[in-house]
């Protein structure tokens, strides 16, 4: 597939510039934080799968030129240079980790950018979270709506982007109490979905949706850095 356009990346950056919060001076301590946040509760409930035994190795980026997160054969990595060892950067590029097989998405999009929003709150605070809303909004940066949770109390930050980008594209999307529908999705009017499958159409109710998967892989991203 297409990889989507990351057309808000240098918006979300200019916003986060005025963001900073604390200061890690080694990479021992920059680790700290970094399983302080991915062994927390509320982590947890948002990506069971991203925990303290698969976190990102970190590297000192000795002449890197920014803090990027990447996926590699050996496994996850951020690097972080010494001028971007602070919490506002490692909660931007656990992120990035947090939605690594979210391929189908934009970057630095709408979920991206939602997520980010949230993980300012829990981890450095509500003023924190309201300066980088503050820079969201004068520099024009697009948020999604928060994420839904499902009967299994897991968080989907995904749903709201797949949908507005899907159009054509064939989804799992899960809803009700435990229902579940495929099909090519072919329009989104009125608040309610109308995927078109093999046999017949599914119209489903969106604020019953708690879900929404590609129902094909996305495309592969070894080696693809973001940061």
């Amino acid at each position: 597939m297409t990889p989507p356009r990351d057309s808000q990346r240098s918006r979300v950056y200019r916003a986060e510039t005025p963001l900073g919060g604390r200061r890690f001076p080694m990479i021992p301590d920059c680790a700290a934080f970094v399983d302080e946040v991915v062994g927390s509760l509320w982590w947890n409930a948002r990506f069971p799968m991203r925990d303290l035994a698969t976190v990102p190795r970190l590297r000192p980026g000795n002449g890197a030129r920014q803090a990027f997160f990447r996926e590699e054969p050996s496994g996850p990595t951020i690097t972080l240079p010494r001028r971007y060892r602070t919490a506002g950067v490692i909660i931007h590029e656990l992120a990035h980790w947090a939605l690594a097989d979210a391929e189908d998405l934009p970057n630095h999009g709408r979920t991206f950018t939602r997520l980010l929003m949230d993980a300012t709150a829990e981890f450095m605070g509500e003023p924190k979270r309201e300066l980088l809303a503050a820079g969201y909004a004068e520099h024009r940066v697009h948020i999604g709506p928060p994420p839904r949770v499902g009967p299994d109390g897991v968080y989907d930050y995904g749903w709201d982007e797949r949908l507005r980008l899907g159009r054509g594209r064939t989804f799992v999307v899960h809803w009700g109490e435990d229902q579940n529908s495929t099909g090519v999705l072919v329009s989104r009017v009125h608040r309610r979905l109308t995927l078109r499958g093999d046999t017949e159409d599914h119209s489903v109710p969106e604020r019953e949706i708690w879900r929404v998967r590609p129902a094909s892989p996305a495309r592969p991203s070894v080696f693809t850095p973001a940061s």
